[in-house]
């Protein structure tokens, strides 16, 4: 082979290695660009999310401070009415009076879910508002026929958080837990302080526990969030509430969804779709993390991670 033609095969060889290197090069920076493309397109998609919240936050204040007074009219004119019509007329009396008391917790919950926030922490016991949420809902009858079971560590654990937030979370989650068995059942809340390595592969506390297909319950990931949420390096310690019920659980592939507002399974008498979604931002405003996953008691159970916040005082709860 003469010297022309070896060196012509070498000159082929690298433009065609060149070409490969190249080809290569290109196809990693349009992978690069579609996912740069498709990040952004959920970060517009969020941001026109966040815009029509506003708005709709702003209409919704206005809204409810104009129909909150003709809809007291409407229930004291309803109520009135109600030992005044025929026997057979009272029942659609009340049903309008359900209908008033709806549109008020629609217009309430909307309003709550909108509303921006400040930024300011404060500090508040877990336990103690937990204390507090369960005595007034036993003062209303709510959990009559419900078995409560609570698992607390027996040292305070402060969140940063204000008493009133702690306590509308575990308002929403309780009250959400009754709907979900209508007969009655038991629930579970379990309150702990944890360091974050135990987050991710911590046994059971009940030898009891155990899946549908056998074996220990472990607590588990609920996917790449608490990964991130744990590698952000916000504290070595958190508080671990896990909320869990009897009833009939979330539908699978609904475990997302089901935090969107306006998203529901329950009956139009009970349910606005907007409790979880304000839960979801609360736990956001105090730095913590929510998921929902299958029960050891067969229905839903919701975990909830949050920092234990670096002080030793918790202030009164109503501060």
């Amino acid at each position: 082979m003469n010297s022309s033609l070896l060196g012509t095969i070498v000159v082929a060889a690298m433009l065609t290695v060149g070409i490969v290197a190249l080809w290569c090069l290109w196809w990693q920076r349009r992978r690069q660009v579609r996912s740069l493309e498709s990040r952004l397109s959920a970060v517009e998609s969020e941001r026109a999310q966040i815009d029509r919240l506003v708005t709709a936050g702003r209409v919704a204040a206005g809204l409810a401070h104009e129909v909150g007074n003709p809809l007291c009219a409407i229930t004291n004119y309803a109520h009135s009415l109600n030992g005044r019509v025929a026997p057979e007329l009272r029942g659609t009396i009340q049903s309008m009076q359900r209908e008033i008391s709806r549109i008020e917790r629609m217009m309430d919950g909307f309003v709550d879910y909108a509303r921006p926030h400040s930024d300011a922490r404060r500090s508040a016991d877990v336990t103690a508002a937990l204390d507090e949420t369960l005595g007034f809902l036993r003062d209303q009858g709510v959990l009559r026929r419900i078995t409560v079971e609570p698992h607390i560590d027996p040292t305070p654990m402060v969140v940063p958080a204000t008493a009133l937030a702690l306590e509308q979370v575990f308002a929403n989650l309780v009250l959400n837990a009754v709907d979900a068995m209508p007969a009655g059942g038991h629930l579970r809340i379990s309150i702990r302080r944890r360091i974050v390595a135990d987050l991710f592969d911590a046994p059971a506390h009940r030898a009891s526990d155990t899946v549908a297909e056998g074996g220990p319950v472990r607590t588990v990931a609920p996917d790449e969030r608490l990964a991130a949420w744990v590698g952000s390096g916000r504290t070595a310690a958190v508080v671990k509430v896990v909320v869990s019920d009897s009833g009939h659980g979330v539908t699978a592939g609904d475990e997302v969804r089901i935090f969107e507002p306006f998203v529901t399974t329950k009956s139009r008498e009970h349910g606005t779709g907007l409790g979880l979604a304000v839960v979801k931002r609360l736990v956001r405003n105090m730095n913590g993390l929510i998921w929902v996953q299958r029960s050891r008691e067969g229905g839903a159970a919701f975990h909830i991670v949050m920092p234990v916040q670096q002080t030793s005082v918790a202030p009164a709860l109503n501060s």
